[in-house]
């Protein structure tokens, strides 16, 4: 079974100390048919240090692959890149969006093999769905609080991540606001809401520090096989296949796909 074959996620801070600084990659082949895994650091700066190495992967991948059947995977959500160029591009979705884009222009096909919180909440009625919204807030934070401006303009630009929430049919239920997601905050978290504080860990699903550790890798756990299990589809279909994931989905997906591709 794959979820045999994942590494566990108490191995996961001795592992991630082989990579270094993130982004990463591997690479399976076999009978001239690839698997290029890109584990990327979800940056919304164009300047960041991973977008000149993603470019230069993606361009070893369609040299590698050129005349074959393969596919582009990211994770969440399906892109579509509306900008026309590269830094607007990264500033609206990071490398999903950016991968999507260059994909785009090259007419090879992409697809998201990744479980939406949506479809969790489907799967999984009794998970709780505040929580849910709190690990989208601090995500959202997360990826966010290092750009210039953002800490100034919070309140404003949390509004506008308000709206875009309210249209999204897996929260039509609950009733957003900067006032409900500090309270849901205290109430998982066990303490007060501080913009200054590094958010990161309380949505990664490798720690146990709190009540929303435990949730995110419920959900997590679950991602990975789905994303494991449909890369292994694609390549049983004989497709060549680059994955631009976070990095901490390849740490713990290597040992599956290593096994599973040859």
């Amino acid at each position: 079974m794959i979820k045999d074959l994942l590494l566990p996620r108490e191995k996961y801070a001795e592992e991630c100390k082989k990579y270094g600084r993130s982004p990463f990659t591997f690479e399976v082949e076999k009978d001239g048919q690839v698997l290029y895994y890109f584990g990327a650091n979800h940056s919304l700066d164009p300047n960041n240090h991973q977008y000149p190495l993603l470019k230069q992967y993606w361009s070893n991948f369609l040299e590698v692959t050129q005349g074959k059947e393969k596919i582009v995977l990211v994770e969440i959500e399906p892109r579509n890149p509306t900008h026309q160029d590269e830094q607007s591009v990264i500033k609206a979705g990071s490398e999903g969006d950016f991968i999507t884009f260059l994909a785009n222009k090259a007419n090879v096909p992409v697809a998201c093999p990744d479980i939406s919180k949506l479809e969790f909440i489907k799967m999984r009625p009794d998970f709780n769905k505040n929580a849910f919204l709190l690990h989208t807030f601090l995500s959202w934070i997360d990826q966010h609080q290092k750009l210039d401006g953002f800490k100034d303009k919070f309140e404003n630009n949390f509004e506008e991540w308000c709206e875009r929430q309210k249209k999204r049919e897996v929260w039509k239920e609950l009733k957003i606001s900067l006032e409900k997601v500090k309270q849901i905050y205290k109430e998982v978290i066990g303490r007060d809401f501080n913009l200054e504080e590094n958010q990161n860990n309380f949505i990664n699903p490798n720690r146990t520090d709190t009540k929303l550790n435990e949730l995110v890798r419920e959900y997590s756990n679950e991602r990975e096989l789905k994303i494991v299990s449909e890369i292994e589809g694609y390549w049983k279909e004989g497709k060549s296949i680059l994955a631009v994931l976070g990095s901490g989905h390849l740490i713990i997906q290597r040992p599956a796909l290593e096994k599973l591709l040859v």
